[in-house]
């Protein structure tokens, strides 16, 4: 019953907004018609036929993206193998802060790097084709935060 209060209120909001921008004439009339019967409808739909128009606009569920994705922090499992590529790429530098893997439903694997420090652009390329070789990947699915 809450959702019909709420999304006949929005529906009058939007009743009250089309009037404010269409003030006189033709087209006011027919918004006005059109929206009159578009609620009619949603009411009678809702009290006979239980609600199978659903309008829900306040509701996120559309909005999510149920597809498969997990990640998997290398700093969370191993600390040491980032601690290695920060002494053989930049010298003990702690530059490489953490690197986040992501497996997609059709499982392609995208790297995620994050640094302490800005790098070169050549450093940058450099440090995505070692990773690239590490996690046998394309340089492509490497990103750097």
């Amino acid at each position: 019953m809450k959702n019909i209060i709420v999304n006949t209120l929005i529906l009058i909001l939007m009743f009250n907004i089309i009037m404010i921008i269409f003030p006189e004439g033709k087209t006011q009339k027919f918004c006005r018609i059109t929206i009159k019967l578009f609620i009619m409808i949603y009411i009678l739909d809702n009290i006979f036929l239980n609600g199978r128009v659903d309008l829900n606009l306040l509701d996120d569920k559309m909005l999510r993206d149920y597809s498969y994705e997990r990640e998997v922090s290398i700093n969370g499992v191993d600390r040491s193998f980032i601690d290695s590529i920060n002494k053989n790429s930049f010298e003990g530098d702690d530059v490489v802060k953490d690197i986040t893997l992501s497996f997609t439903e059709e499982m392609d694997v995208r790297a995620t790097v994050t640094l302490n420090k800005l790098l070169s652009m050549d450093e940058i390329n450099e440090l995505k084709t070692d990773i690239a070789e590490i996690f046998k990947i394309s340089s492509d699915n490497i990103y750097i935060q």
